[in-house]
């Protein structure tokens, strides 16, 4: 399939494209092309949708689950993580195919900056908050804070990724349309997101390097406090339970193990977006096309890993557990004999249980 596209200096990521000229140049992607895409990308939009989808039910299906901060958080980077699947990734995959040649309409493509811009950031954010959250509860377990102010601090934190990005999409929206005035062709048959030579190392810095420092500076210090507060912070209150500590460990190594995983799987595509913009600076040579399709497929796979890490705590494996053996029971009569599934039974006998699941 063949399209004119704009000749760039380089492109970052088909909505990210650094400015440049404007002579015409012809590609065509080859069947192979084509194919290898499809095998990297639709699969990754396969698993990634069910994952988070299955996440956000589970979350606000149980009382137990929605009605703390944590998983309120949780649910956030899902419900993040979906639109990302569902809207971004097919037409991402349309924009590699097509060379960047939008189909969607401007309103469409707005949101679709908006949401593959704010990606890195928006996730490196809502986990740096969610190991802070932890820290803010086991503080109240150990008693140094109250419940009420523990509590309002947990929310808070929660709420400040969302304010941030709202921040940022409004400054991307505004930005992509005082561009249209200059660069009206272009906007009009392409779906990019023009950062003028001035702007390219604030933009990186600000989209990528500072979330992404910031997650791993604040996983650490966490890392460093249970270890060298170790014995404050076994001092528990009387009223806590043994069930509620494991649960704030488990949800605790959960996050910290979701930060280095996203982290990790983002480094690539941060040295390669970095090399991009020396490179236009004409202080290195330019990374090839090949390690750009790599490296951002990689910074991608998180999308699809991180739902399944949240299984690692201990509520919703009461809750996965719960849920396992109401349906066997329902399956399986006491006699042996199976026994006809009814669903809404078994939903009203899981929420006239709610209370009865591990409370933290």
């Amino acid at each position: 399939m063949a399209s004119t596209t704009p000749s760039m200096t380089v492109v970052s990521y088909n909505t990210t494209t650094w400015q440049s000229n404007s002579t015409q140049s012809t590609y065509t992607r080859n069947p192979n092309e084509i194919l290898e895409l499809n095998l990297r990308f639709i699969p990754l939009t396969v698993v990634s949708i069910p994952a988070n989808l299955g996440i956000i039910i589970l979350i606000l299906y149980h009382k137990t689950l929605r009605t703390q901060t944590f998983f309120l958080g949780v649910l956030s980077l899902s419900v993040f993580d979906l639109c990302f699947s569902v809207f971004a990734l097919p037409m991402l995959l349309d924009s590699l195919i097509t060379w960047g040649e939008w189909r969607h309409g401007y309103l469409a493509c707005l949101i679709y900056i908006v949401i593959l811009n704010s990606k890195i950031f928006m996730t490196a954010f809502m986990v740096g908050a969610l190991c802070i959250e932890r820290v803010i509860v086991k503080l109240r377990l150990v008693a140094l804070i109250g419940e009420k102010t523990a509590t309002t601090l947990s929310r808070v934190t929660i709420v400040i990724p969302w304010c941030l990005w709202l921040l940022g999409a409004v400054l991307i929206v505004l930005a992509k349309q005082g561009d249209m005035t200059k660069n009206r062709y272009i906007h009009e048959t392409y779906c990019v997101f023009l950062v003028d030579h001035t702007f390219h190392i604030p933009f990186i810095l600000i989209a990528y390097h500072i979330p992404l420092y910031l997650l791993v500076l604040i996983t650490i210090t966490t890392m460093v406090i249970y270890k060298f507060w170790k014995s404050d912070w076994n001092r528990l209150s009387a009223e806590i339970v043994e069930p509620e500590v494991a649960s704030l460990f488990m949800s605790t190594l959960c996050v910290w193990i979701t930060s280095f995983v996203f982290a990790i799987f983002n480094t690539p595509w941060l040295i390669w977006i970095t090399r991009i913009v020396i490179c236009i600076r004409r202080m290195t040579e330019c990374p090839s096309i090949d390690s750009y399709f790599n490296n951002y497929f990689v910074s991608l796979i998180p999308t699809a890993v991180l739902p399944f890490i949240w299984l690692i705590t201990v509520d919703i494996r009461v809750v996965l557990s719960s849920v396992k053996n109401r349906v066997m029971t329902k399956i399986t009569s006491s006699g042996g004999q199976k026994n006809a599934l009814s669903f809404s039974s078994l939903s009203h006998k899981m929420s006239s249980s709610e209370d009865s699941a591990v409370q933290h």
